[in-house]
């Protein structure tokens, strides 16, 4: 574990309570990120899988509910407590920047919606993610897209950065850090532990958001917030 690592953890204990409650049904998550990714996920029917950086359990049930055999892990003990109370006993808590207390080939697949930007040693996570998957298999996950962190907060877009931004949606204001960096450590950080890309998706927005949040959506209609990533495991 760096010094940096788990960053955010103080963030997420102080949201934790809020952002279970509202990250359901909030624009930004509801309707953009989430659609998204979940539409990336292969059939999770029999399938381990990993929900790495869980969060409050939320697409962890989803998963059980979908007949996966599914483990939830995050950093944030009150985030697990919700977690545990939206899908069971089935949570560890565990950094994403430390090794992963897993074995060798454990899972089918992982999931891992906006958590991989608060961890700063990507090569090594990815590295992590992939020993704990069989031959070929899969990773989905979101992150905060490249460009439009650097377009609202970067100063250089090729350079690793520690940003640091003010959220309010979740009972704020709450100072949340996370690691800014351009597409390319994420792309050739997977193809380098052994990764192929079978999807990508820059995330618009739903109809759900256009009517929960019209005020926003032709913003986010024009622009990309998010971007997630479907690839498989060689072998």
């Amino acid at each position: 574990m760096t010094d940096d690592d788990p960053v955010a953890l103080d963030a997420y204990e102080t949201m934790a309570d809020a952002y279970s409650e509202r990250v359901g049904e909030k624009p930004f998550n509801a309707f953009l990120e989430r659609p998204a990714t979940r539409a990336l996920l292969p059939e999770p029917d029999g399938q381990r899988v990993l929900d790495a950086g869980c969060g409050p359990g939320v697409t962890t049930r989803e998963l059980r509910e979908a007949g996966a055999d599914v483990v939830g892990l995050d950093v944030s003990p009150k985030m697990l407590g919700h977690a545990r109370a939206r899908a069971g006993d089935r949570v560890v808590r565990a950094d994403l920047g430390s090794p992963l207390p897993f074995s060798d080939d454990s899972f089918d697949g992982v999931h891992s919606s906006l958590a991989l930007h608060y961890v700063s040693d990507w090569p090594a996570l990815f590295g992590e993610l992939a020993r704990v998957l069989v031959p070929g298999g899969w990773l989905v996950c979101s992150v905060q897209h490249p460009y439009a962190d650097f377009e609202r907060v970067g100063e250089d877009y090729f350079a690793a950065e520690r940003i640091e931004e003010t959220w309010d949606g979740f009972g704020g204001p709450v100072d949340v850090p996370f690691f800014r960096r351009p597409l390319d450590d994420l792309l050739n950080g997977l193809l380098g532990a052994g990764f192929r890309f079978e999807a990508f998706d820059e995330t618009e927005p739903t109809e759900q958001f256009r009517e929960a949040s019209p005020e926003t959506y032709e913003r986010v209609s024009r622009e990309p917030t998010f971007l997630a990533v479907r690839g498989r495991l060689d072998g």
